[in-house]
C-alpha cells in the first residue's frame, strides 16, 4: 500500500464525496469508530478514563466521535474543545450536539476553561486522544498549542493519533514547531507519506489504516 501525501488524500476524500456520493458526516463517523475500537484495544479491560483533545476541524470532529464511542462502550470519556462550539464547521457540529444530548462531559477551552489548567488534568486520566491538528497543517505551532503538545509528551500517558500525531508534516515528516509523541497511530484510507520521512518514524508510533468507506476504485489507484 502506497503511502500518500496531503493533496492526494483531500483529492481522494473529494471524490468520495462528490462522485460516489458518500457524504462526509459518514466517513467522520466511521473514522470516529475506528480510532474509539483501537483506542479500546490499547486501554485493555476497563474502567479506563480517556481525555480527548479536538480541534476545530475535522479532525477535531473525528475526536468527537471518537468519544461518542467510547462512552457507548462504558469508558468515562472527557472532551477538551479547542474551539467554540459555534465556530465549528457543519459535521463536527453535528458531533457537538450529538455528545451533548448524551451528556458527554466537553469543556470549551479558552472560552470556560482556561489553557494553562488543562495539564493539570492529565493525571485523572489513562489515555489521551490526540485530535488536534489534521493533515492540512502547514505553519509552525505557537503558544499555548506549543506548550500543551510539550506536556502531552510529558504525561506518561498512552497516547492515540487521529489520522496523523499533531504537529508532523504529512508528506515531509517535518515537525511545525512541536509534534505529539503517539503510541498508536490510527490512519483513515491510506498511510500519509510524512510516517516514513523525517521525524515521523519516531512520533507516529504503531499505525493501523482504518478503512472507512473509501471506494475500492480510489485505494486501488494508490496501492
Amino acid at each position: 500500500m502506497r503511502a500518500v501525501t496531503a493533496a492526494e488524500m483531500r483529492e481522494i476524500d473529494r471524490r468520495t464525496i462528490e462522485e460516489f456520493g458518500i457524504p462526509s458526516y459518514e466517513l467522520m463517523e466511521k473514522a470516529g469508530k475506528a480510532v474509539a475500537e483501537e483506542t479500546a484495544k490499547l486501554a485493555g479491560p476497563q474502567p479506563k478514563k480517556i481525555l480527548i483533545l479536538a480541534g476545530k476541524g475535522n479532525n477535531g470532529g473525528d475526536g468527537l466521535v471518537v468519544a461518542r464511542y467510547l462512552h457507548e462502550k462504558g469508558y468515562k470519556v472527557e472532551v477538551l474543545l479547542f474551539s467554540e462550539g459555534k465556530k465549528l464547521k457543519a459535521d463536527p457540529a453535528r458531533n457537538f450536539v450529538a455528545n451533548a444530548k448524551l451528556s458527554i462531559p466537553c469543556r470549551v477551552v479558552g472560552e470556560h476553561f482556561a489553557w494553562e489548567t488543562v495539564p493539570q488534568l492529565f493525571g485523572e486520566f489513562d489515555v489521551i486522544i490526540d485530535a488536534l491538528f489534521g493533515v492540512g497543517l502547514n505553519k509552525d505551532l505557537t503558544e499555548p498549542y506549543l506548550g500543551l503538545i510539550q506536556r502531552v509528551n510529558q504525561s506518561g500517558l498512552k497516547v492515540v493519533s487521529v489520522d496523523i500525531p499533531s504537529g508532523l508534516d504529512a508528506d515531509t515528516g517535518k515537525v511545525w514547531g512541536a509534534c505529539v509523541k503517539a503510541d498508536l497511530t490510527v490512519t483513515m484510507g491510506l498511510p500519509k507519506k510524512g510516517f516514513y520521512e523525517g521525524e515521523g518514524p519516531r512520533v507516529t508510533g504503531r499505525i493501523e489504516v482504518a478503512d472507512i468507506g473509501i471506494p475500492k476504485e480510489l485505494i486501488n489507484a494508490f496501492v
